[in-house]
């Protein structure tokens, strides 16, 4: 599948893709009036001309017409399904194949219209390619090659039929049709911006709403939107979690001594280390100041959650290297698990808040969890 650029010329990542994809496939209605009208067209023009080829194309692209619209209606009712690009692949092909074969046959019979003396089925010839041109510019320039492949596939027979005509008028036509092309060209170019790049500023904004603007990290309104996911989850499917609550330890003095732009590198550092420590089905956020927040699936005697207490208060330990030397920082963690606190969001995160803050008073703690009566256990 063809990698699409923005203006900006940086290659579309692949979630952009999917919907450019996925806006092609839901043209239904679009397939529907186009192979309707080509078919009509295709018709007229055979039963004007009585040419057994004309009667074969508009066979053809009745029959492929046909085939983009049952396409369209078996992927709309797999929609639902969550889509990659393998998995919508054949279908884009399919759909895609079948406009460039439409087109075809449509330039094929456009060609005869105009090489065989008729001018006004020359005229109603050119009539289906602008408007078919027409529509593929604007309904599907979301993947700009296929309006581009296809009106090329329309316009270069008709030209050339136009520029054999005996007629002035029809010559003519056809001089105007070559300076069309460019002009279909990058009105689907500038389209196919104006889409992605509106896209890409929705899934920016987005990110923006649901991450924190320094680490990347998922940010408190994400968190608590997951946490109340999973709390759900558990209540509907008896699927256990935990979550880890983390506060860094000396990190004010840092900010006092260093200035706020070392805090921020040291709190990038702490978010990439968190990132890589986590497994790809969990969520690590930073919930404001120098406190992050992870939930985590659990194992039924939770000695996964444990053991990544562990790895998290050493991880964060290492020394971290700034413009004036390296530089190390504690942390305090707190554990809830859901299977001990399953009532709301609330009451798992307060749980793990106040373990954190009991393995802060104990010096020889790092982690703490919480129990179900709110008594901690010193386990690190």
């Amino acid at each position: 599948m063809a990698v699409w650029h923005s203006e900006r010329r940086a290659a579309l990542p692949v979630s952009i893709r999917l919907e450019l994809v996925g806006c092609l496939l839901s043209s239904l209605p679009q397939a529907v009036s186009i192979s309707a009208t080509t078919t009509i067209g295709a018709i007229a023009l055979a039963l004007r001309s009585g040419a057994m080829v004309d009667l074969c194309l508009a066979i053809a692209i009745a029959a492929i017409g046909v085939v983009r619209v049952v396409v369209l209606l078996m992927y709309r009712r797999r929609s639902n399904v969550a889509a990659t690009l393998a998995s919508i692949r054949p279908w884009y092909r399919w759909h895609a194949g079948g406009l460039v074969a439409q087109a075809a046959a449509l330039g094929l019979q456009s060609l005869h219209a105009f090489t065989n003396g008729d001018t006004p089925a020359a005229l109603l010839a050119l009539g289906f390619v602008l408007a078919f041109c027409a529509g593929a510019c604007a309904r599907l320039s979301v993947v700009p090659w296929v309006p581009i492949a296809t009106s090329l596939l329309m316009l270069v027979p008709t030209i050339y039929g136009a520029l054999m005509s005996p007629e002035l008028p029809i010559k003519l036509a056809g001089v105007f049709l070559i300076a069309f092309i460019p002009v279909i060209a990058e009105a689907t170019l500038y389209l196919h911006r104006l889409v992605a790049d509106r896209l890409l500023a929705v899934q920016e904004a987005s990110h923006r709403a649901s991450h924190d603007g320094l680490t990347s990290l998922a940010n408190r309104a994400m968190f608590h939107q997951q946490l109340a996911l999973a709390c759900e989850r558990t209540a509907t499917t008896g699927e256990d979690f935990a979550v880890l609550y983390l506060d860094l330890d000396g990190f004010k003095g840092i900010n006092d001594k260093m200035g706020h732009a070392a805090g921020d590198q040291v709190l990038i550092e702490i978010a990439e280390r968190l990132r890589l420590s986590i497994g790809s089905d969990d969520l690590a956020c930073r919930i404001g100041g120098d406190e992050f927040a992870i939930l985590v699936r659990t194992d039924p005697d939770g000695a996964a959650v444990t053991g990544l207490a562990d790895h998290l208060a050493t991880t964060i330990a290492g020394p971290i290297r700034l413009q004036n030397g390296p530089i190390t920082v504690g942390v305090s963690i707190g554990v809830a698990y859901s299977s001990a606190h399953a009532g709301t969001p609330s009451d798992i995160l307060n749980a793990a808040d106040q373990a954190m803050y009991a393995a802060k008073d104990d010096s020889g703690a790092r982690w703490r969890v919480a129990s179900a009566g709110r008594r901690y256990s010193h386990v690190a």
